[in-house]
């Protein structure tokens, strides 16, 4: 149930997060919500939960099975409504009017709603949506199911593939049908998600005119536009690169080199590789282990980087224990709080530490001339220190980061590219934090980013070639003059939502982490 759970919060804020821009301003007399539960004691709290407004909570209690919740909405607004610290939870559509809810305890997700126009045709789509899941929940147990190897994995993805089908087919229809509702317009803009905005707008045209005007698609068209005012086509982009291939580079022996969650160069082309423990490894080009490190350190390490002099900046994520209640229950949870860099020369001695200046975690770092520029995948943004006394910089914002992962590069000419993997796309700064291109979108082929969020990780080689990595399944491409190419002969290397790291070498030489298989390293065939 908890995985259900995450699932929905996720689609609800997609879906919830442009519609209070939808529709015309209802009635100014505001929203009233009544309900009555049969089954909860008096003094039960009840929560509406607004994703739209970042899980904004109005409570009420309940008082011989009896609440009411009022507020006010600009547009009718998809919500959450909650038996708080139970496992009670519902969807609904709430809007300036007077809403009845009728519900028993015991069957709280089948609650009747009266009074939401909007809520009667979201009903209309849950209805044919939970009958085609219905459908597939067998299999659906059976995928989450521990145990599995990776061939049941495959298997029991493939015969999930027609649901896909099935719940796209039933999108485009509801859309057709209902091009007025407020369920309908947050469909268009889930599917316009990833798109660049040239073909976002070809997908809007194609639409029905109630749809092309409606505001929730018309503000997120304005949105995109402002955004894609960068947008570049790998032709573009890679119009005078040379043509470039790799391959796997089988004498490398990398099989051994695990629990490596983040990798930078040395200045001679050895391998600087930490490990989940903190431990840091000295890998030459072979794959041979010529030293290991064990510095000092409070937190958790969890990116590095490395100068020109060879110092190592070990970057610590300082955690602090947080009490949560989950259904009734208090729970200990360490979370982080500030990040710490420790520097370390080239033999693993302690040179400085210093705290960074609001920033969260730090789930990429590199090292720009005398700055230290981190990923902090919980601020979604970018920000530069001096990398000797840990001054705040400039800060790059707005990054679209997901599955706690958040990571980037510097190219030849120190411009740096971000893998703003929500977004699906590579997004370019100069060292002011200026953006200066994007390019990418979602979508099947190999140009486009596949899966619920990619890529991961963006490396730019000396010729001026861009490799993107992507998971969930592995996919590794070269971006050349001759477009994306497929770097053939690497298996999956991990398993779902996970991070890759991957660094380049001064020769060019592609090494990608993986927690459970190894390094593996691949080099140019032409």
């Amino acid at each position: 149930m908890k995985l259900k759970l995450n699932l929905l919060v996720v689609l609800a804020a997609m879906l919830g997060m442009f519609a209070c821009n939808n529709a015309k301003k209802e009635t100014k007399s505001g929203m009233i919500l009544s309900g009555t539960i049969t089954g909860v004691p008096d003094g039960t709290k009840i929560e509406l939960m607004n994703t739209s407004a970042g899980m904004k909570k109005d409570t009420a209690i309940v008082k011989e099975g009896k609440f009411e919740i009022k507020g006010s909405f600009d547009a009718p607004t998809l919500c959450y409504i909650a038996i708080a610290e139970t496992n009670n939870y519902a969807q609904i559509y709430v809007e300036n009017a007077p809403i009845t809810l009728t519900a028993d305890v015991k069957d709280f997700a089948n609650m009747k709603i009266e009074g939401s126009k909007e809520h009667d045709t979201y009903a209309v789509y849950q209805k044919e949506s939970n009958a085609i899941r219905v459908k597939y929940k067998d299999i659906m147990a059976q995928l989450y199911k521990p145990g599995n190897t990776k061939e049941q994995a495959e298997e029991l993805m493939k015969k999930l593939e027609p649901q896909q089908k099935e719940i796209d087919a039933l999108n485009e229809k509801f859309i057709k049908e209902y091009p007025a509702s407020a369920h309908a317009a947050s469909l268009v803009v889930r599917e316009l998600s990833g798109k660049n905005y040239k073909d976002a707008q070809k997908i809007v045209a194609a639409m029905d005119p109630q749809l092309q005007k409606n505001p929730t698609i018309v503000n997120t068209l304005a949105e995109m536009a402002k955004k894609g005012e960068k947008d570049v086509t790998i032709e573009e982009l890679m119009a005078n690169v040379k043509n470039v291939s790799y391959q796997v580079d089988k004498k490398f022996k990398g099989e051994a080199l695990t629990d490596i969650i983040y990798l930078g160069t040395f200045k001679n082309n050895n391998i600087c590789a930490l490990k989940k423990d903190g431990s840091i490894q000295v890998i030459d080009s072979n794959g041979k282990v010529l030293k290991t490190m064990k510095p000092t350190f409070n937190g958790q390490a969890s990116s590095l980087a490395i100068d020109t002099d060879n110092n190592i900046y070990l970057l610590c994520a300082i955690q602090e224990e947080v009490v949560k209640k989950v259904r009734g229950r208090k729970i200990k949870r360490m979370m982080p709080k500030s990040v710490e860099c420790v520097v370390l020369d080239e033999n693993g001695k302690e040179k400085a530490k210093y705290a960074l200046k609001d920033v969260i975690t730090a789930t990429g770092a590199r090292i720009i001339d005398n700055k230290l520029v981190v990923a902090d995948y919980r601020g979604a943004k970018l920000a530069m220190f001096n990398k000797t006394n840990g001054e705040a910089g400039p800060v790059m914002k707005d990054m679209r980061p997901c599955c706690g992962i958040l990571d980037f590069s510097v190219n030849a000419k120190n411009e740096i590219l971000v893998a703003n993997l929500g977004a699906f796309r590579v997004q370019g700064f100069n060292f002011s934090g200026e953006s200066i291109l994007t390019f990418g979108q979602r979508g099947k082929t190999l140009n486009d980013f596949h899966g619920c969020c990619n890529p991961v990780s963006v490396a730019s080689l000396n010729s001026g070639a861009i490799v993107t990595v992507e998971k969930d399944p592995t996919r590794i491409k070269v971006y050349s003059s001759a477009g994306a190419k497929q770097i053939a002969g690497i298996e999956e290397l991990v398993k779902g939502c996970s991070y890759i790291p991957m660094i380049t070498d001064a020769k060019d030489n592609l090494y990608l982490a993986s927690a459970e298989k190894g390094i593996v390293k691949c080099v140019s065939v032409n």
